[in-house]
């Protein structure tokens, strides 16, 4: 009975502390976290928004890597986004963004925010994302955050050919970001 007790245990506690916080989210749009884009597209997985059964749906998009430290480690996040009006001569999506009005829910008035029509975040892939690994050759949606040390964030960065963003893209993609994940979803 102690064993069953002490697995119940370990099964709970490894599900409960596995679940994404939205405290873990909100990280990613402080102002030490950083932005980055690559110039690659890589597997994201999102529910089918036409389909009735909850179909999950993969494709190749482009993506922001989206950083935060922690201590002497650095979450990871992915913010897929598709429809890109145009790329500079290195492959690299061109953003823009320009102050609308917004609405926003938590204060039930309308904001300052930069919005962008220079690309699309698709809502059903997630505006955070833990992102995909691929093992044996299938394709698998992570189920938390990487934890990442410096060597391991700049080899991750390096391999994905991302940039960090001058500071003014940064401050309005996150912006825009912190808009869409709490007013659009």
């Amino acid at each position: 009975m102690k064993k069953f007790i002490l697995m119940l245990v370990f099964v709970l506690g490894t599900f409960t502390f596995s679940e994404i916080t939205t405290s873990e989210v909100e990280s990613f749009f402080t102002p030490k976290a950083q932005i980055y884009v690559s110039n690659q597209k890589d597997w994201f997985s999102g529910m089918d928004p036409a389909s009735d059964n909850d179909e999950i749906i993969w494709e190749k998009l482009n993506y922001f890597i989206n950083v935060v430290s922690i201590g002497n480690k650095y979450r990871v996040s992915y913010t897929p986004f598709d429809n890109v009006k145009s790329y500079n001569k290195e492959k690299y999506p061109i953003l823009n963004y320009k102050i609308k009005k917004k609405y926003y829910v938590n204060s039930k008035k309308n904001q300052n925010t930069p919005v962008t029509d220079s690309y699309e975040i698709r809502v059903e892939f997630g505006v955070i994302n833990t992102g995909t690994e691929i093992k044996k050759g299938n394709k698998y949606e992570r189920t938390d955050f990487q934890m990442l040390s410096e060597n391991e964030l700049n080899a991750l960065l390096k391999s994905k050919n991302a940039k960090r963003l001058n500071s003014e893209t940064e401050k309005n993609t996150k912006i825009y970001l912190d808009w869409l994940q709490h007013n659009a979803n």
